[in-house]
């Protein structure tokens, strides 16, 4: 599982971001958004200066279809904001089945929400934001994630960088390494290219940890079967 921090701006015409860029020092906080037969209803907490103004600026916006005030006591408003679309994340959320760190809370047309999840989970939530217009940015990225390598691959490469499998020019062999290591030529080979297919998506994925990530079909288009290994792993020296 990997653990991100990102940062949302949210498009025009989105009723949470012009309100919030219109009041930039008001917070609006999206506690839940769910379907009714009436629309897509959120729960909207507004805090901050000129409140009333921001709940204005709210029932006037052409996305919102009714509004309702819940509670005005304290230093927040509660409101029941009924609108034809959920938010953008909400549709995001509902869409891909990833959860969120709620409330969201938006000032001035951005947001920042932690997701927890696997990497196509979140490369598929970013896309869906960025589809409906949301500029994506991670702020942070938890580190601990699953490991790279099985037990198995990490010792089997570490021996063969160990004994120059990977040097040029190569000082071991396929055979070599796989005698040394007690194993079958094939099976030598085969967890090679495993380990360095993982290693090198690893690779992309830190460069590019949401929209670069490879798709399936490529992946498939290039290795259909994943029975006969290439690359450095299959090679002789």
């Amino acid at each position: 599982m990997t653990r991100l921090t990102l940062r949302l701006d949210f498009p025009s015409g989105s009723w949470l971001g012009d309100v919030s860029r219109r009041h930039p020092d008001a917070t609006l906080r999206a506690t839940e958004t769910v379907a009714a037969a009436e629309g897509e209803v959120t729960a909207l907490v507004v805090a901050g200066t000129d409140r009333a103004a921001t709940v204005e600026s709210l029932r006037e916006h052409d996305r919102v279809r009714r509004l309702d005030v819940v509670d005005r006591t304290g230093p927040a408003t509660r409101l029941r904001v009924v609108a034809p679309a959920p938010p953008p994340h909400a549709a995001a959320v509902r869409e891909v089945g990833l959860p969120i760190e709620e409330p969201v809370a938006v000032r001035d047309g951005s947001a920042t929400v932690e997701v927890v999840g696997e990497r196509p989970r979140l490369t598929a939530f970013s896309r869906r934001l960025t589809g409906e217009g949301v500029t994506v940015e991670i702020e942070a990225s938890d580190a601990g994630e699953e490991p790279v390598l099985t037990d198995a691959q990490r010792d089997l490469v570490l021996a063969a960088v160990a004994a120059g499998y990977y040097d040029t020019p190569r000082e071991c062999t396929l055979t070599e390494l796989a005698e040394a290591r007690g194993l079958a030529k094939s099976t030598c080979s085969e967890t090679l290219h495993r380990a360095e297919g993982r290693i090198l998506r690893r690779f992309v994925e830190s460069a590019w940890p949401i929209d670069r990530e490879p798709s399936r079909e490529v992946e498939n288009a290039t290795n259909p079967v994943d029975t006969e290994p290439t690359g450095p792993a299959a090679q002789e020296s």
